[in-house]
């Protein structure tokens, strides 16, 4: 395997350079040069450039916000001065294993809503969510291109300790939202080979499964093994064949009366029911039968992170980045709603067996037991990418900010490979934490953070592009608002729904983030 296929973008030595309030690193990677993004669920090292950028926060130059213009001209940070050698397709797939990574995951919204409403949501989700986010990532992307993304749009639009708070929320998302990867695979592999097991497997040998996973997904992680490039290509052709396949094999055998199968009217439980708090909120839990809070998580938690191609913006021309965004938003769409329409649709399995991976179950039924496993084989190269993409964002998101001084300086540290140790450590002992909840309940952790985070996103998009934007005409302005009531009002219903300990889990981490801005 080619070494600038399969390598770490940390191996050499690094110099540092520091230039007003940007910070940047450069690596050389044994002949291959990487761009890196300092960002949470982005695959840092997949952005190939003439040239290699570890960019930090505090990435914002000459412009003016008033105006909501971009930075340009000779102020414009080295780190925003990348050649533009990533194609749109590249850019998509890059997109696409950032924030999704195929359909894997996403059984509990159709156990939770049945056929019908769940076919519902994967129709209108990317409407009612998902576009307006490619829309206002793609706007921004292209006025502020940067490898920081969010951060230096709340730096530009709300000063550097709103890009600090950004980038902590985002971190506490992604934690999280790795924590999710190691469950979601060992209920895909106990549903396909020991279902006898799924609902009852010893607690503690299940968290021995999962934290074993953990912890050598993360050493490979912090030896410097990265999937990038070509292999994120082959990863992905590997990932999503066999679904390819059971939509092939399944369209024959499709029933579109099983489409509008509503709710059978019993109780769903998720795996969560031995904690109280988990399971108790204020808002109401069921509405015509739909179990709201697990169903409204998993359709937010598939669609989430398209902001994350704004980190990819400045590796691209504009007119690639545009398409990148297209072909991101197509491609992840039809990964949800394709695959979820064949497999109701061609399969007899009830409402309640829809499980996390029960894909796996749907494609041994259409095809046969080969189908299955390969569907669980396709799972597993997904979340490995996936995780090892999700923790080098973190852990040097975490190592960027020490070397800024926004949290201690024993993040910065490196090992002998250059990673950066204590980075990857807090992050993995945060999954470690995370591990013994079910699937629903991690997810409903990881949408809390990333709704904060999103969020603040959002009002820097309403900052610079309605409030201070004067040269722009009052209908764009007017689109620009309808962009964010959908966009907005969810992130207000998620935090509705979330139960009493997911609202302790928020408070505990807004309280900490407070803290943080105060002492930096």
């Amino acid at each position: 395997m080619d070494n600038s296929e399969l390598s770490s973008p940390l191996l050499s030595s690094p110099t540092s350079s520091v230039d007003g309030e940007v910070g940047e690193e450069r690596y050389d990677t044994l002949g291959t040069t990487k761009k890196q993004h300092v960002s949470s669920r982005s695959i840092t090292s997949s952005v190939l450039t003439d040239g290699s950028t570890l960019a930090t926060s505090g990435l914002y130059s000459s412009g003016d916000p008033e105006r909501g213009e971009a930075s340009s001209g000779t102020d414009t940070p080295a780190s925003d001065k990348m050649e533009h050698n990533l194609s749109g397709c590249m850019l998509a797939v890059l997109i696409f294993f950032t924030m999704s990574g195929g359909p894997i995951g996403v059984e509990p919204s159709i156990k939770a809503a049945g056929n019908l409403y769940a076919i519902i949501g994967f129709a209108v989700m990317p409407f009612l969510w998902a576009l307006p986010e490619v829309l206002i990532t793609t706007e921004l992307g292209l006025l502020y291109p940067c490898a920081s993304g969010g951060v230096r749009w709340c730096e530009v639009a709300f000063g550097p300790k709103a890009g600090l708070i950004v980038g902590y929320l985002g971190w506490i998302a992604g934690v999280a939202n790795n924590a999710t990867l190691p469950v979601l695979f060992l209920q895909y592999v106990l549903n396909q080979f020991y279902p006898h097991l799924y609902d009852d497997i010893n607690g503690l040998l299940r968290y021995g499964i999962l934290a074993g996973i953990t912890l050598l997904l993360t050493i490979v992680n912090y030896r410097g093994v990265e999937i990038v490039g070509k292999v994120l290509v082959i990863v992905l052709f590997i990932s999503m064949t066999p679904f390819l396949v059971m939509v092939i094999m399944g369209i024959p055998q499709v029933n579109t009366d099983r489409w509008l199968q509503t709710p059978n009217g019993e109780t769903q439980t998720f795996n969560d029911d031995q904690f109280d708090l988990a399971q108790s909120g204020w808002f109401p839990q069921y509405v015509a039968g739909i179990a709201l809070r697990p169903f409204i998580n998993n359709l937010y938690w598939c669609y989430n992170g398209f902001d994350q191609g704004g980190h990819y913006s400045n590796s691209v021309s504009k007119g690639m980045f545009k398409r990148g965004m297209a072909g991101a938003f197509i491609l992840t769409c039809s990964s949800y709603l394709v695959p979820v329409l064949i497999a109701t649709g061609a399969s007899n399995l009830s409402q309640s067996e829809w499980t996390a991976g029960a894909f796996a179950t749907a494609a041994t039924e259409i095809g046969g037991k080969w189908l299955g496993n390969w569907i669980v084989v396709g799972a597993g190269f997904s979340m490995v990418a996936l995780f090892f993409g999700e923790m080098s964002a973190d852990s040097l998101q975490l190592m960027g900010m020490a070397e800024l001084g926004q949290v201690p300086s024993i993040f910065a540290t490196r090992s002998r490979y250059n990673t950066p140790t204590y980075a990857i450590l807090l992050g993995t002992a945060g999954i470690l934490c995370l591990l013994p909840f079910s699937f629903t309940f991690i997810i409903e952790l990881s949408n809390v953070g990333y709704c904060f985070a999103v969020t603040m996103e959002f009002l820097a998009y309403f900052q610079l592009r309605v409030r201070k934007a004067k040269d722009i005409r009052l209908l764009r302005k007017i689109w620009n608002v309808m962009l964010l009531i959908p966009t907005l009002s969810f992130n207000l219903l998620i935090i509705l729904l979330a139960s009493y300990v997911t609202y302790i889990y928020a408070v505990c981490m807004i309280a900490f983030g407070l803290v943080l801005i105060h002492a930096t």
